[in-house]
């Protein structure tokens, strides 16, 4: 009696870590209102470029180049000093402009008189980009947001204050949850996408300084998809070496996934048999 009594309590406990598992990494199901899906599509990562020929990461002449063949782009957003949105990657400005300093310590006007790596092509702004897209092809936008759970107001009033008057098709992804929080509660009309990776990967994107500043808690959050209850993504991004079984239960679940950094065309034809989409470079899709 006692045995059976202590294995209906632990069943019972067992059952309850369960639910609340499921509660906390489960997406949010796409309804007819946001009218996009990444499904199928093809993402030319920070553009079609290549850093080696003079056609930077993140640039007017990358896009430009994936436009032409039609694929897709992600690219990155971040503020400036004052506050207004351009389009580049790292929080330093060190390894694409040779400068030591970071993007949110200089006005546009500074930044944009600044080179890319050793190109004529500048640093653009996220209306210059829209102006130049302007519908041709899906947009995935990744707000850069610092590290997950810090705040991320400003960056998300303001992207959005430019994105709202744009009439193509577009969805965002940050790995900062409280982005998505801040689109399920104002944009909820808007496809969003949880970012994520391994474990292993955080010392080796942020550095050890940066890495050290995010508490582990907040690192298995995001890698284990145990932060979606905060954004509710419809997709999750994720990087595909890394995949594990909450990427594949939010699959189960109806979310869409798409896969990065994908650098050749065996790899892709892999992923797009169990996966939605790729976000690739280094080849044409």
């Amino acid at each position: 009696m006692i045995l059976e009594t202590i294995l209906i309590v632990l069943a019972s406990l067992v059952g309850l870590i369960i639910i609340l598992t499921l509660y906390l990494i489960s997406p949010k199901r796409v309804n007819k209102k946001i009218g996009f899906s990444i499904k199928h599509e093809k993402f030319a990562h920070r553009g079609l470029y290549s850093n080696s020929e003079n056609i930077p990461e993140n640039s007017m002449l990358a896009f430009k180049k994936a436009i032409d063949q039609g694929y897709g782009i992600e690219l990155d957003i971040r503020e400036t000093l004052d506050n207004e949105i351009v389009v580049f990657h790292d929080d330093s400005l060190r390894r694409m402009a040779g400068l030591d300093c970071l993007v949110n310590e200089l006005t546009l006007a500074k930044l944009q008189n600044l080179k890319l790596l050793n190109s004529e092509e500048k640093i653009p702004t996220l209306k210059e980009v829209l102006d130049l897209v302007d519908g041709k092809v899906p947009l995935l936008i990744e707000y850069k947001a610092n590290l997950p759970g810090s705040e991320c107001l400003s960056l998300c009033v303001n992207g959005n204050t430019i994105l709202k008057e744009y009439q193509g098709k577009y969805c965002i992804e940050s790995f900062n949850y409280m982005v998505l929080n801040w689109y399920k509660k104002n944009r909820p009309d808007i496809l969003r996408g949880q970012l994520g990776m391994g474990m292993q990967c955080y010392e080796i994107a942020l550095g050890k300084d940066e890495a050290k500043k995010l508490p582990m808690k907040n690192r298995r959050m995001v890698t284990y998809l145990l932060c979606n209850f905060i954004g509710r993504p419809h997709f999750i991004s994720y990087r595909w070496q890394d995949i594990n079984i909450a990427v594949k239960i939010n699959k189960f679940l109806g979310a869409k996934i798409a896969c990065w950094t994908v650098n050749n065309i065996n790899d892709s034809l892999k992923l797009l048999k169990d996966y939605d989409c790729v976000i690739f470079e280094k080849y044409l899709a």
